[in-house]
């Protein structure tokens, strides 16, 4: 009798021990942090490493890779370039958005589009010789091939961008007060194009947003008022704006502040593109 009480207390004892394991172990699985769970739709979400950061955002197109640069909101006081700018000087509140660490490279253009309209070809170089116009043929196509919105940035978020967003140390040029670190232009680029990403970055790790070519951005002037209202009143012509200078313009070109128009269909050696993505 005795011994099947010991029995009887023991399997009780074991009973407890089991259902205080599962408690424990339970209680150790709540207290897991999940996994964030990333799902891309035609926005890009916050992509965020272990430190909390936003981080760059990769892709890759018919075999050739290109990165985006998380820019994180903030606001920015608009600039006139010279006496002749229409631009409205004010402070204009951006959200959150990606843009290209590098211009578009020859090979990226040539992988979306089968072919490479630049008149000095080097896959590592920045594609030129693309109006506005191509500009959006190329897009739809990045487009249904990797089933994002990339855009060109607006003239406010490719300054904002390359100024250094919210880490901004004031410079004039993107990246620096000297411009033969950040940049190829007039006087250092012995009269032609470079490989993408040789000059130093600017604060927020963009390459090349002064100097190598112009970057046209997405206000566009239907010759009745630009559809930007950071720009001013449109011009006599579809007209389309871009910034950043080239390695053919002297300093005065490659200030941050600075911006030019074309007409939307016209080509130039010295004006090619930066991809932008909304988070």
């Amino acid at each position: 009798m005795r011994t099947n009480r010991k029995l009887w207390f023991v399997a009780i004892v074991a009973v407890l021990l089991a259902c205080m394991a599962v408690t424990v172990d339970a209680k150790v699985k709540k207290g897991k942090k999940k996994k964030d769970v990333i799902v891309c739709t035609h926005k890009c979400p916050l992509v965020k490493d272990t430190s909390g950061k936003a981080k760059n955002l990769t892709f890759t197109v018919n075999g050739v890779k290109f990165e985006m640069v998380p820019v994180d909101g903030g606001s920015y006081k608009t600039q006139k370039c010279d006496e002749y700018d229409p631009t409205e000087e004010k402070t204009v509140v951006l959200k959150s958005y990606y843009i290209g660490q590098t211009e578009v490279t020859q090979a990226l253009w040539t992988a979306v589009m089968g072919d490479n309209p630049s008149r000095y070809k080097n896959d590592k170089y920045p594609v030129m010789t693309v109006s506005f116009d191509n500009c959006q043929v190329f897009l739809n196509k990045l487009n249904e091939l990797t089933g994002k919105n990339f855009r060109l940035p607006s003239v406010v978020e490719w300054q904002f961008a390359a100024s250094g967003g919210n880490k901004s140390k004031g410079y004039i040029y993107a990246g620096s007060n000297d411009l033969n670190k950040v940049a190829w232009y007039e006087n250092n680029s012995d009269g032609k194009l470079h490989v993408v990403a040789t000059k130093a970055a600017n604060e927020l790790g963009i390459y090349d947003m002064s100097g190598n070519v112009f970057e046209w951005c997405s206000d566009y002037d239907n010759g009745i008022r630009s559809t930007s209202p950071d720009i001013g009143p449109g011009l006599a012509a579809p007209t389309a704006y871009y910034c950043g200078g080239s390695w053919l313009f002297p300093p005065k070109h490659n200030e941050i502040k600075y911006k030019e128009s074309a007409r939307a269909f016209d080509k130039n050696d010295n004006v090619g593109l930066r991809l932008a993505l909304d988070k």
